[in-house]
């Protein structure tokens, strides 16, 4: 690997301090995370590194792909994102670059960064196959460290996304399962777990239209969904395994400590919690059980 001068890359960096976020499945307990970290700083030093989490569930790229859809637009557009969850490290799934109005996303082509190409249709995917922005003699088993960290960090730097492979066409998708929407009815499941036990639904984009009535917008994640559906907060009910919670609330004080509450969360779904508990524990409720809305 040729090592390109850092007075090189500092002649072509933007004004803005250079951001790399870091998303894994790797834990804190073991050093995984802090190699990539001094793989980046080697490359870039003054560069700003931000944890969005090493907690995804191990090889859980559904769940790492939906979180960084969810938290990428708030960070500025000269940011480049890093997603290392990737259960075919060694295998012919391809390491990509996909670059954004909103930003650079690193990942193994696996899924990961499928919801993000859904949000950013006019993004342009490249494969990373350029050796000169990886380490030398890269390793079958930590892509993370060898590939991903070092293309993440020259882009940071400035290097040109297309200077580090071809232009692809396509890259790995997700299968969505769509809601089941009828005028009477929404149904669709339990997609995530989160560290406080609240289930997250991929019922999602949903708003208040004011303090009473809810809507679920269409969007690229649900084509089949044309026009909105409006329904009132107060006459719904949401129906989970053997539970049935009346009403969907704006926030969880809205219920007595240990009560079930649905709320819409930060990232526009609908979500079960215990106010104060933990949902999945205490209405046994998992990952992939059915969430039915009801509002006739």
């Amino acid at each position: 690997m040729h090592r390109l001068s850092l007075s090189r890359y500092n002649a072509d960096m933007p004004k803005a301090r250079p951001i790399i976020t870091l998303l894994t499945d790797f834990g804190e307990r073991d050093a995984y995370v802090g190699v990539m970290k001094g793989v980046i700083l080697s490359i870039v030093p003054d560069i700003q590194l931000v944890d969005i989490s090493h907690q995804v569930d191990p090889q859980n790229v559904r769940q790492a792909a939906a979180i960084l859809a969810n938290v990428y637009t708030y960070y500025p557009p000269h940011a480049v994102h890093l997603a290392v969850v990737d259960p075919g490290v060694g295998t012919e799934r391809q390491p990509i670059a996909l670059e954004t109005s909103r930003g650079i996303f690193v990942a193994p082509d696996n899924g990961l960064l499928a919801y993000v190409r859904l949000r950013e249709p006019s993004s342009t995917p490249v494969l990373l196959e350029e050796p000169a922005y990886w380490l030398p003699t890269p390793s079958s088993t930590f892509h993370g460290r060898d590939i991903f960290s070092p293309a993440a960090a020259h882009l940071a730097c400035g290097i040109p996304v297309r200077k580090m492979g071809r232009v692809l066409d396509t890259i790995a998708e997700l299968p969505m399962e769509p809601l089941e929407i009828t005028p009477t009815m929404i149904r669709g499941k339990v997609v995530y777990i989160d560290h406080f036990g609240n289930l997250i639904t991929n019922i999602c984009y949903l708003r208040w239209l004011d303090s009473k009535i809810l809507e679920l917008r269409p969007s690229q994640m649900q084509p089949e969904t044309t026009v909105p559906v409006r329904v009132s907060a107060k006459e719904i009910r949401v129906i989970g395994g053997q539970h049935v919670i009346m009403s969907i609330h704006q926030t969880y004080k809205m219920v007595e400590i240990g009560q079930a509450v649905a709320i819409v969360g930060s990232n526009g779904a609908l979500e079960i919690s215990i106010n104060q508990g933990n949902a999945s524990e205490v209405l046994a409720i998992r990952v992939d059980d059915p969430i039915t809305l009801h509002f006739d």
